[in-house]
C-alpha cells in the first residue's frame, strides 16, 4: 500500500492545484476571454441554471447570476440571450429554497445583492428576484458592519477574495493596486481578478486568467494556486491511515511547508498575505509529526478570548477549525499555553457538539465534519462524540455506504470514505464498536472506487468544488487504514 501512496504523492507533485472548474468564475472570465464564454454557454443545466452537479441552491444561484450577467454584457447572440432568460426563470424559483442547504457558501451574503444589482443594470428582468432576496439582505448588512473600508483593500484580510461584491462604481480604483498578487491575481480568485479588470478596463490580470484557461480547458477554477491547502489537507488525510514518515514522497511537501511556516499563520497559497487557521493548524500538526519545530504563535494569532477564528472578520465561528486545532495540539510537543488552548477548543466543541451530526462552512456533507470530529476526539473526549458515533453506525445504508445526498450519483464514495475513516479510528484507538460496518464500507468503496475527477463537487468556497487530490487522499487513507487494522 505504501507504494501506491508514494505514487499518489508524486502525482500530486507533478499536477499541483488540481481542482474542478467553476461556472461562477468562468462567467466572470467570459467578460474578457471568448473561449470562457464558449465554455459557459455549453455548461447550462437543463433546468436553466449553472453550477455544480448537486443542486445546492447557494452555488446554483450565484453561478447562474454570474452567467446571465456575462451573457448580457458580452453577447448579442439570440440563442445565448435565451439561455440568460432561462437563467432568470430558474432564479425566480431557486431564491426561496436557499434554506434547504446545510450551509451558505463563502461570501454569499455580500455577493448576492451585488450580482442582482449588476443584472438589473444590464437590463435583465430581475424585479421578482429582488423581491425574493429581501430576507437575505439582513445577513448582508450584518457582514458589512463587520468590515471596515480599509480591510476591503488590504492584502492582509480575505475580503477581496470576493471583491466582486462591490458594484463597478463602488470599487476604489486608487486602492485596488494594493491587492494585486505577484501572479497578477486578486487574492488568487479568478472572479475577483476578472471583475477588477472589467471595472478598470485594463488587462493586468489577463495573464493570470489566460494561464488558468489553458490549464483548465477553457474554464476557471474557483481559486488557484493552492500550494499550501492541497498538500496540507492531503497529508492530513493520509496521516489518519498510515505512518506518514514511512512515505519518502511526503518529505518534499513537508519541507516546503516548513519553509513557508509563519508565526502569523498560513493561507491556502504561499503568495497570499492573509492567513486562516484551518490551513495553519493542519500544517502545524504535520510539521510536528515529522519532528519539525513550528512556532505555536502561528496558532495563537487566531485566538480570541472565547474561541478561535478561522479568518478575521468572520460572521460565524467554524466548528471544523476547533476540531483541527484540537487535533494539531494533541500531536504537538508541549509548549507553555498548549493545555490552555486545548481547553479552549474543547469548551467550544462541548457547546457545539450537541446534535447527532455536524455541519460546517467548508463541506456540504455532515459526514465530513462529523468524521473529522470523531477522528480528532477519540481517546481524548470519547463521551463528547458518542451521539455522532451512534449516528454514523445507524445511518449506514444496506449497500454499506453512507450519503447525505442519496440521489446524487457517486457522492456516497467520498462520504463513505469519511465515515469509514472515523469508525476505523475508533476501532483502532478505543475499540467498543463492531468491525462489520467498517468491512461493509470498505466493500462498497472497493466496488465503486473511481477517479476523484469523476466525483461530484461537495466542498464549499464561493461555489461548490472538488479538490481532486485531497478527495483521493481520503479514499487512499481509508484503504491503508483498513489494511493496517483488519483482524
Amino acid at each position: 500500500m505504501n507504494d501506491q501512496l508514494n505514487d499518489f504523492l508524486r502525482k500530486m507533485h507533478r499536477t499541483p492545484s488540481h481542482v474542478s472548474t467553476s461556472a461562477y468564475d468562468t462567467a466572470w472570465a467570459a467578460w474578457h476571454l471568448p473561449p470562457a464564454m464558449d465554455w459557459l454557454l455549453e455548461a447550462q443545466h437543463p433546468d436553466g441554471s449553472w453550477g455544480a452537479e448537486l443542486e445546492y441552491h447557494h452555488d446554483r444561484v450565484i453561478s447562474t447570476l454570474a452567467a446571465i450577467n456575462a451573457i448580457a454584457a458580452r453577447s448579442t447572440n439570440a440563442p445565448a440571450l435565451q439561455k440568460a432568460e432561462r437563467g432568470v426563470a430558474y432564479l425566480e424559483k431557486a431564491i426561496s429554497r436557499l434554506g434547504e442547504d446545510v450551509y451558505e457558501t463563502v461570501g454569499f451574503e455580500l455577493l448576492l445583492p451585488g450580482l442582482v444589482g449588476l443584472a438589473r443594470k444590464q437590463g435583465l428582468k430581475v424585479q421578482r428576484i429582488e423581491e425574493l432576496m429581501a430576507p437575505q439582505l439582513k445577513l448582508s448588512r450584518e457582514k458589512l458592519a463587520l468590515v471596515p473600508q480599509k480591510a476591503i483593500y488590504s492584502p492582509h484580510f480575505p475580503v477581496a477574495f470576493s471583491l466582486e461584491f462591490l458594484s463597478f462604481e463602488q470599487l476604489d480604483r486608487s486602492a485596488v493596486h494594493e491587492l494585486r498578487a505577484s501572479n497578477g491575481s486578486i487574492h488568487n480568485s479568478p472572479a475577483a481578478t476578472a471583475y477588477v479588470d472589467a471595472v478598470l478596463g485594463g488587462a493586468q490580470g489577463r495573464g493570470y486568467l489566460e494561464t488558468l484557461m489553458t490549464r483548465y480547458g477553457g474554464a476557471m477554477p474557483a481559486f488557484a494556486p493552492l500550494d499550501i491547502f492541497e498538500p496540507a489537507w492531503a497529508l492530513y488525510h493520509l496521516s489518519l491511515g498510515t505512518q506518514l514518515t514511512d512515505l519518502p514522497a511526503a518529505r518534499p511537501f513537508v519541507d516546503q511547508l516548513a519553509r513557508l511556516w509563519n508565526p502569523r499563520g498560513l493561507s491556502f497559497s504561499s503568495n497570499l498575505s492573509f492567513a486562516d487557521l484551518d490551513d495553519t493548524a493542519l500544517t502545524f500538526r504535520l510539521l510536528h509529526l515529522f519532528g519539525v519545530e513550528a512556532d505555536p504563535a502561528g496558532l495563537e494569532f487566531f485566538e480570541t478570548p472565547e474561541h478561535f477564528r478561522c479568518y478575521p472578520l468572520e460572521r460565524n465561528i467554524s466548528i471544523d477549525v476547533h476540531i483541527h486545532i484540537l487535533h494539531a495540539l494533541r500531536e504537538a510537543r508541549d509548549f507553555p499555553r498548549r493545555a490552555e488552548m486545548l481547553s479552549k477548543a474543547l469548551n467550544v466543541l462541548k457547546l457545539k457538539l450537541s446534535t447527532d451530526f455536524i455541519t460546517d462552512k467548508w463541506h456540504v456533507s455532515p459526514y465530513y465534519s462529523t468524521s473529522h470530529a470523531i477522528a480528532a476526539l477519540t481517546g481524548l473526549e470519547d463521551e463528547l462524540i458518542q451521539r455522532q458515533l451512534s449516528w454514523l453506525l445507524k445511518t449506514q445504508r444496506e449497500d454499506g455506504s453512507w450519503s447525505w445526498y442519496p440521489s446524487l450519483p457517486k457522492a456516497a464514495i467520498e462520504e463513505t470514505a469519511y465515515a469509514v475513516m472515523a469508525l476505523a479510528t475508533v476501532y483502532e484507538k478505543k475499540g467498543g464498536i463492531p468491525f462489520e460496518p467498517i468491512e461493509r464500507g470498505i466493500a462498497y468503496l472497493e466496488k465503486h472506487y473511481t477517479a476523484s475527477e469523476e466525483l461530484p463537487r461537495l466542498w464549499i468556497t464561493k461555489i461548490l468544488y472538488n479538490p481532486y487530490h485531497i478527495v483521493e487522499s481520503a479514499l487512499l487513507a481509508v484503504f491503508a487504514q483498513y489494511q493496517r487494522i483488519k483482524p
